[in-house]
């Protein structure tokens, strides 16, 4: 969630969590369809929020906590200065087997601005790991990301 002032992100979470109560079997796209609904998706305005939980129950917990401005386990927030974070992406490789190879090559193919930040985060990558991003995505003989590498860009695990 994002808003232009702290009370509008309380505001945000609280109409959130509205939605939310006394409904059964909420999945995390019904929240997606209702922020949709509830507000611009496309807006990142300076104060933002992550809310995390399992099931309905810690969304709520969650939700209540950001509303009264309390701190919760599964809520992260903070406050990005006007003008700063846009064109910041990030890619998340969950490792969950969901992926194929060779699938970020084809939207690279088909997708100009996707293969241009590609060749960014590779040439980002490079001086922190001992394999090529485009290689892994190609699926090149040998080529994995998997191998144990540390993390020595934020927590050094």
């Amino acid at each position: 969630m994002s808003a232009r002032t702290a009370e509008g992100l309380r505001a945000q979470a609280e109409r959130l969590a509205e939605f939310t109560r006394g409904r059964t079997g909420l999945g995390a796209q019904d929240l997606a369809d209702h922020r949709l609904v509830a507000g611009d998706p496309r807006s990142a305005f300076e104060h933002r929020a992550v809310v995390r939980g399992q099931d309905q129950e810690e969304l709520l917990a969650g939700l209540a906590a950001l509303a009264a401005d309390l701190p919760a386990a599964g809520v992260t927030g903070g406050v990005v200065p006007a003008g700063r974070g846009r064109g910041r992406g990030v890619f998340v490789f969950p490792g969950q087997g969901s992926q194929w190879i060779g699938m970020g090559r084809e939207l690279a193919s088909s997708s100009p601005v996707f293969a241009a930040r590609l060749a960014e985060c590779g040439q980002a990558l490079a001086p922190f790991a001992d394999w090529s991003l485009d290689e892994v995505l190609a699926g090149a003989e040998g080529a994995r990301f998997d191998r144990g590498m540390s993390c020595s860009l934020c927590c050094g695990r």
